[in-house]
C-alpha cells in the first residue's frame, strides 16, 4: 500500500503520461499559446508608446509614427486572434484523444476485473465514470499546461514592467496576492471534498436508475412505480443538495474573487492619483500602468477559470485511477501454456473454495476425474456451491487450495485464450445483446460464415422461429432480447456455443426457468449439443439427469455421493430423498 505522497507522484506520472504520444501537437499547441501571452503583453506597451512619445507633440512625423503604430497593433491583434484559434483547436483535439484513451483504457480494465469486483460494485457507477467524469478531462488536459504558461508569462511579464514602470505603485498593487493565494489554496480543499461527496452521490443516482429501468417489467408486474418513484426521489434529493452545496461554496469564492478586478483599479486609481499630486507620475505613464493592470487581473480570472477545471479533473481523474489502480484477481502468467486441442479431461484435487471477505468456505477437498466425453451431472441443495464449482472450472474464480487441472494442466497456468475457447458455459439467465439475431449468434465465432450460423441456429433448434421473425436474421431482438420468448433466447444462446464449438460444456441449470414445451425444445438441442465432449451438468429438476454418465451428490462442501441414477437410487441417500421428493435444487 502506497503512503499518500507516493501515490500522488504515481499518479501525477499517470496523468503525464498520456501527454506523451502527441508530444508533436503538445509543442505546437504550447507555442501558440506563448505567442498569444506574448502579444498581450506587447499591446500595452505599443499603447504607452502613442500617449507618452507619439502624442506628446503634434508635428509631420506624427501622423507617420501613429500609422506606424497602428499597423504594428493591428498586426498584434492579428497575430492573437490566429494564435488563440490554433491552440484552442489543436488543444482541443488533443485533450479529447487522451481522453479518449483513458476511457478505452478503462474500459480495457473493467473486461480484466473478476466476477466479485462486479458483484460488490455497481453498474451506474462503473458506467459514471466511464462517461460523466472522463468528459471533463478533455478541458483539463487542454487548458492546464496553457493556463499555466499563459498566466505565468503575462503575469511575470507585467510584474517585471509595472515594476520598471513605477515601482511604489507596483508594490501596492501587489500586497492583494497572498492573501488570494491563501483563500485559494483553502477553499480548493473544501470544494473538493464537497466535490468528491457530490459525484458519489451521482453514482448512487445512476446505479440505482439503471437497477430500476433494467427491472422494469417486475416494477410494472409487482404495481411498485410509487415505491421505486421514492427511492429515485431519495437519491436524487441527495444528489441535488450535493450539488447546491457546492454551488454555494463555488459561488461565494469565485463571486468574491472576480470582484478582484474593480478593488485593483481603485488601488491604482487611488494610489497613482496620490503620486501624481507629488509629482513622481504623469498622466501617460498612469494610463499604460492601468492598461498593465490588465495582465495581473486577467491571470486570476484564469486561476478562477483554472481552479473550477482542476477541481473537477482532479475529482474525476481520482475516481478513474481508483478504478485503473484496482488489481484485477484473476491473471494471465506470463509463461502461460497455450492449449492447441483441448480433449476435455478434467482434474478436480482437493479444491477448496472461500469468497473474498467470507469465513466460511463454499467448497472444502473437492476431489473429481472427469473424462473426455462424460456426462457429468452435479446436484445438491440450493447454495451448495454447485454454480461455484462451475465457476471455479472456467477459472471465473481462483480456487482457494487445491488445482483444477484441464488435459492435465492447471487451469491457473493456461492463457486466457485457451481457456475461453476450450469451455462454454451455457446459464440458466442468458444475455441476449441488443442487436440483429445473426450478430448474437455470431458472437460465439466472430469470424463466421453465414453457412455456419445457420447451421448453428438449425442444431440449436431456433432457425424455424428466427425464420418467423420479421427480418428474419436481421430481426432486432431489442435490449437483453425482451423481443423473444424465454426458450427463444436459451436457443439463440445454444446457437453461439454450437458455433464457437469448444470441447467442454458446462449447463448451469439452463433449462430451469422454461415452461414444458420451451424445455422439452432446448433439452433435444443440449442433447445434440453433449454428443462427443466433456459435459458438467447442474441439475434444477432432477429428471432431466437420469441419463448422466455419473452424478455427484454436493453437501457441506464436499462430495457426499457419487455415482449413476441406479445407483444412488439403491444407496436411499441424499439424492434418492431429493429425487422422491421432486425437489428444486
Amino acid at each position: 500500500m502506497l503512503d499518500p505522497k507516493s501515490r500522488t507522484r504515481v499518479r501525477l506520472r499517470k496523468f503525464l503520461s498520456y501527454y506523451k504520444p502527441y508530444r508533436g501537437i503538445f509543442a505546437v499547441d504550447l507555442c501558440f499559446a506563448v505567442l498569444s501571452a506574448v502579444c498581450l503583453l506587447l499591446f500595452p506597451l505599443l499603447s504607452g508608446y502613442i500617449t507618452e512619445q507619439v502624442l506628446v507633440q503634434w508635428d509631420e512625423q506624427t501622423a507617420r509614427r501613429l500609422l506606424r503604430a497602428s499597423f504594428a497593433m493591428l498586426a498584434l491583434v492579428v497575430v492573437y486572434t490566429a494564435s488563440k484559434v490554433l491552440y484552442a483547436y489543436w488543444g482541443h483535439s488533443m485533450g479529447a484523444k487522451m481522453e479518449g484513451r483513458m476511457r478505452e483504457e478503462l474500459f480495457a480494465h473493467y473486461e480484466s476485473l473478476s466476477f466479485d469486483f462486479f458483484s460488490h460494485t455497481g453498474t451506474g457507477h462503473l458506467m459514471t465514470v466511464l462517461s460523466n467524469d472522463l468528459n471533463g478531462m478533455t478541458e483539463l488536459f487542454h487548458h492546464a499546461p496553457e493556463e499555466i504558461l499563459i498566466t505565468g508569462i503575462k503575469f511575470f511579464g507585467a510584474a517585471v514592467i509595472l515594476f520598471r514602470i513605477n515601482a511604489p505603485l507596483a508594490a501596492v498593487a501587489f500586497t492583494v496576492f497572498p492573501f488570494l493565494c491563501l483563500v485559494s489554496v483553502r477553499a480548493d480543499r473544501r470544494m473538493q471534498r464537497q466535490l468528491m461527496r457530490n459525484k458519489a452521490d451521482l453514482s448512487a443516482l445512476n446505479t440505482g436508475l439503471e437497477d430500476a429501468l433494467s427491472g422494469i417489467r417486475t416494477v410494472k408486474a409487482f404495481g411498485n412505480e410509487a415505491f421505486e418513484l421514492a427511492k429515485f426521489r431519495d437519491k436524487n434529493g441527495n444528489y441535488t443538495q450535493s450539488r447546491c452545496r457546492f454551488y454555494r461554496m463555488e459561488s461565494t469564492f469565485y463571486d468574491v474573487l472576480s470582484s478582484y478586478p474593480q478593488f485593483l483599479t481603485m488601488l491604482i486609481v487611488v494610489f497613482g492619483a496620490l503620486l501624481l499630486g507629488r509629482g513622481q507620475l504623469d498622466i501617460p505613464v498612469l494610463i499604460t500602468f492601468l492598461l498593465y493592470s490588465n495582465c495581473l487581473y486577467e491571470p486570476v480570472n484564469a486561476i478562477l477559470n483554472f481552479m473550477r477545471l482542476v477541481q473537477e479533473g482532479k475529482a474525476s481523474f481520482r475516481r478513474f485511477m481508483d478504478l485503473i489502480e484496482t488489481p484485477p484477481q484473476i491473471t494471465q502468467r506470463e509463461d502461460c501454456v497455450e492449449l492447441e486441442r483441448c480433449r476435455g479431461e478434467i482434474s478436480i484435487e482437493g479444491v477448496s473454495f472461500r469468497y473474498p471477505g467470507r469465513d466460511e468456505a463454499v467448497l472444502d477437498g473437492i476431489d473429481l476425474q472427469i473424462h473426455h466425453g462424460q456426462r457429468i451431472a452435479v446436484v445438491g441443495a440450493s447454495g451448495i456451491g454447485k454454480t461455484t464449482l462451475a465457476a471455479l472450472i472456467a477459472r471465473f474464480y481462483d480456487v482457494s487450495a487445491g488445482s483444477i487441472r484441464l488435459d492435465g494442466v492447471d487451469v491457473r497456468d493456461l492463457s486466457f485464450a485457451s481457456m475461453r475457447r476450450s469451455i462454454a458455459l451455457v446459464q440458466q439467465e442468458v444475455f441476449i445483446f441488443n442487436a440483429s439475431v445473426r450478430d448474437n449468434i455470431r458472437y460465439g465465432k466472430l469470424d463466421a460464415s453465414e453457412a455456419e450460423i445457420i447451421c448453428a441456429a438449425k442444431l440449436a433448434g431456433a432457425h424455424e422461429f428466427i425464420q418467423a421473425l420479421p427480418g428474419g436474421y436481421d430481426a432486432q431482438v431489442g435490449t437483453r432480447g425482451i423481443l423473444l420468448s424465454g426458450g427463444q433466447r436459451q436457443r439463440l444462446s445454444l446457437a453461439r456455443v454450437f458455433l464457437k464449438n469448444p470441447p467442454v460444456v458446462i449447463l448451469d441449470e439452463a433449462t430451469s426457468a422454461l415452461d414444458y414445451e420451451n424445455e422439452q425444445l432446448v433439452r433435444h438441442a443440449l442433447d445434440r449439443l453433449m454428443v462427443g465432449r466433456t459435459s458438467i451438468v447442474i441439475a434444477h429438476r432432477l429428471s432431466t439427469i437420469r441419463d448422466a454418465d455419473r452424478i455427484v451428490v454436493l453437501s457441506g462442501g464436499r462430495i457426499a455421493e457419487s455415482g449413476t441414477h441406479t445407483e444412488l437410487m439403491e444407496k436411499r441417500g441424499i439424492y434418492a430423498h431429493l429425487y422422491a421428493m421432486g425437489t428444486d435444487t
